[in-house]
């Protein structure tokens, strides 16, 4: 039995991310530089560096925001470690929650589903479900050893099978994604790359859109799933990604949350399994009568549903 887990921090969901986000910054100070000398007098040249300035200083907040909002943990029966350097005992426990929304701190980013640790003489300590390369792992750590104290250790599920849906009939909620403008913008993306490639001579152009059309289509499908719930399961397909079929027993599930991770971003489906297992489903093409119609048909199961963005 586990006595002890380090919490590790998701390389792309985290490091990726970072990464992107300061390398996105110092592109945008690189841009605005390069005007320098095409400044018509020193109050616009005072303004260019002002603004390179300002990028720069923005892909070091990420660095540093990042990097606090998401410590290093280190989890045994007796203590949380953060960082190496500050330990709370579990004696000294207030207040936990494995499931909520949870502010992450960064200009205007939008909460987090993650755990909240509140211990005494402290602050609220957040630990985000995406942010962690084993946060299922650590949930079931902190119920079976520091909340329930019993020995119902929850073992990972194990997931059904295609062969174990052949004769379900689901009810399916989707949505044409030639009404919603990211599969329209896709399609049209596709069709003016597929004209550059007949057009061009040159085998360079033509590998590079290929792989351009590729990147664009598997990222604006991933926006586009859908769902189908029969008596026993849940399923996730998507309409492009025709090989993405994800299944779950209604049993398994602990909870569903209809979630917005930013206001740029579609809503969006989260499944908590009873193993705090979490994923995350873009459902950019249902309408908010499907969402609805979604809820009605899962609270009739008996699955709880959490609806923080349809309304």
């Amino acid at each position: 039995m586990i006595e002890e887990i380090t919490i590790r921090r998701h390389w792309k969901k985290f490091y990726l991310k970072v990464l992107l986000l300061v390398l996105y910054y110092l592109s945008l100070a690189l841009i605005v530089g390069r005007l320098y000398e095409e400044a018509l007098s020193k109050a616009g040249e005072g303004f260019i560096i002002l603004m390179s300035l300002s990028f720069i200083i923005l892909a070091l907040y990420t660095i540093v925001r990042y990097f606090k909002n998401v410590p290093n943990f280190y989890i045994n029966t007796d203590a949380v470690v953060i960082n190496r350097n500050t330990t709370f005992l579990w004696q000294d426990l207030e207040r936990i929650e494995l499931a909520g929304k949870r502010p992450f701190n960064y200009m205007f980013g939008y909460p987090r589903e993650g755990i909240m640790f509140k211990f005494k003489g402290s602050n609220k300590i957040y630990l985000f479900d995406d942010m962690y390369a084993n946060t299922a792992a650590i949930k079931r750590f902190i119920r079976y050893h520091i909340i329930k104290k019993t020995n119902d250790w929850i073992e990972p599920i194990i997931r059904p099978t295609i062969s174990d849906i052949q004769h379900e009939q689901f009810v399916r909620y989707n949505g044409s994604q030639f009404l919603n403008y990211r599969g329209v913008i896709l399609w049209i993306v596709l069709g003016l790359l597929c004209y550059g490639i007949i057009i061009t001579n040159h085998v360079w152009l033509v590998a590079f859109l290929i792989c351009l059309g590729i990147i664009c289509f598997w990222w604006l499908s991933s926006f586009m799933c859908f769902f189908g719930v029969s008596d026993k399961y849940f399923i996730v397909r998507n309409p492009n990604l025709f090989w993405v079929k994800k299944i779950y027993r209604l049993g398994d599930i602990k909870e569903v949350v209809f979630e917005q991770q930013d206001s740029n971003m579609p809503y969006s489906l989260r499944i908590i399994s009873v193993d705090f297992e979490s994923d995350l489903y873009m459902a950019g093409t249902l309408r908010n009568k499907k969402w609805r119609q979604l809820q009605e048909n899962l609270e009739d199961k008996n699955i709880n549903v959490r609806n923080e963005c349809v309304f």
